[in-house]
């Protein structure tokens, strides 16, 4: 469980960097933009092999029983997220409607899967996430930060989001049992 909680904590610290806008503006004059870029993701990459062997070798002990209707709610929270997952990365009308649609689309997969799972490194993980979630998207609004104001983005864009977003998570119901030891359905 340590090394669960250990790749997180730094997951999570790492990631909060850019709500601190001097010290990233520190970070990046010290160490040039590119090195700052590289550093960022090869941590962010070892904290996330950490998360995911420290969540495979944590015991399952049983913190609460999700309700009935948990993970009929998590079939639907997830798309939602992917959705979102997908039109933060791309100029649409779901951004510019949403805000912080990564951050909510963050905030869905991880109360998706609570709802789905209660067991102690499902509470610690997806907890984390939605933990974060929520403190980066009041951090957002209390700095002012929006998307970048950009012309009225074609509707292809939305759905492209939309489909891309659906398609993957097919491919994670279908592949989930595979990829992650629990099958959704």
């Amino acid at each position: 469980m340590s090394l669960l909680v250990a790749g997180l904590v730094l997951f999570l610290a790492v990631h909060l960097i850019p709500s601190v806008p001097r010290l990233r503006a520190a970070l990046v004059e010290r160490l040039g933009a590119m090195s700052y870029r590289g550093v960022f993701s090869a941590v962010v990459l070892l904290s996330l092999v950490a998360v995911v062997w420290g969540y495979s070798r944590a015991p399952f002990e049983e913190v609460y029983a999700p309700p009935a209707w948990g993970h009929r709610a998590s079939m639907i929270l997830v798309p939602i997220a992917l959705v979102l997952f997908a039109a933060a990365n791309m100029p649409t009308r779901i951004r510019a409607l949403v805000q912080h649609p990564m951050l909510l689309g963050l905030l869905l997969w991880a109360l998706a899967h609570l709802l789905s799972n209660g067991e102690v490194r499902s509470v610690v993980l997806f907890g984390g996430f939605a933990l974060f979630a929520a403190v980066e998207i009041v951090s957002a609004v209390l700095r002012g930060k929006r998307p970048p104001a950009e012309p009225a983005p074609r509707i292809a864009r939305d759905i492209a989001a939309v489909v891309g977003g659906l398609v993957v998570a097919g491919l994670l119901a279908g592949f989930h049992g595979t990829l992650f030891g629990e099958p959704v359905m």
